[in-house]
């Protein structure tokens, strides 16, 4: 009796030692709950990572202040086809100032080509703007944003001195008529027709060299249909700080293709 009695006593003693070992064996609920959690939050953090990775767009505060400075300044009428707010713009401008980066959550819309310290330019959807400035002898800087869409574009002047815009209303002050200067001032041909086709929207401005602006017509105004009328097809513009205004630098015949 007391053989069998030990026995018992024994194999519960087993199972006690038994179903202890499994508790420590098998993690709690919290312990699994939280593993999961955790590993989630870690696959999110890695997937912002890589996303932002890509859409991290690098800009260096310090070499391109004055520029960012200026974008904050630019009224609204200046993005005429389509719209950067200025709380927007703030929001830009400070994350850069931050971390010579800004995260691009849209680069299907708002797309930076590219940003140097006297200018940049952004795709937008099918469209394009740009800003060019240029730096007067007086400190201050002349500004010119170019907003494209389709086959037109909006020019706007300004100047900007101690932190202050003002808009320059009389275009041809800073940027003489360019039209006027391709035409003959004397021909033998009857030119009245060609020179109305000047009001067309057929000439593209490229601002891509510092300090002056160059102004084309499109493919089909050639030397050899349009000599008899103009002196060139293209100008070119220097900036002169001291004057504040672009002067004419050289009128040519740039080679076109038929397109």
């Amino acid at each position: 009796m007391i053989k069998q009695l030990n026995t018992k006593r024994l194999l519960l003693l087993i199972c006690i030692l038994t179903i202890a070992s499994c508790k420590k064996q098998l993690p709690d609920e919290t312990s699994v709950v939280s593993g999961i959690k955790d590993t989630v939050k870690n696959a999110v953090t890695e997937n912002n990572k890589i996303l932002n990775s890509v859409n991290k767009v690098a800009v260096d505060f310090t070499k391109n202040k004055d520029l960012l400075d200026i974008i904050l300044l630019l009224p609204e009428k200046s993005f005429s086809s389509w719209e950067w707010k200025s709380e927007d713009r703030i929001q830009w401008y400070k994350e850069i100032k931050a971390n010579n980066y800004y995260i691009d959550n849209n680069p299907n819309f708002f797309n930076l080509k590219y940003l140097k310290p006297n200018e940049a330019g952004f795709s937008i959807v099918d469209g394009f703007w740009s800003i060019n400035i240029y730096k007067t002898s007086e400190n201050s800087f002349v500004v010119v944003t170019d907003d494209r869409v389709g086959d037109g574009n909006t020019l706007n002047f300004y100047e900007v001195k101690s932190n202050t815009i003002k808009e320059c209303l009389n275009e041809n002050l800073l940027l003489p008529d360019y039209k006027e200067h391709l035409k003959k001032k004397v021909s033998d041909a009857n030119c009245d027709e060609k020179f109305e086709e000047l009001d067309d929207p057929i000439f593209v401005y490229n601002f891509s060299g510092p300090n002056k602006i160059e102004i084309e017509s499109s493919w089909y105004l050639t030397e050899e249909s349009y000599s008899d009328c103009f002196i060139g097809n293209a100008i070119q513009y220097n900036f002169n700080p001291q004057l504040k205004k672009f002067e004419v630098a050289k009128i040519y015949w740039k080679p076109k293709q038929n397109e």
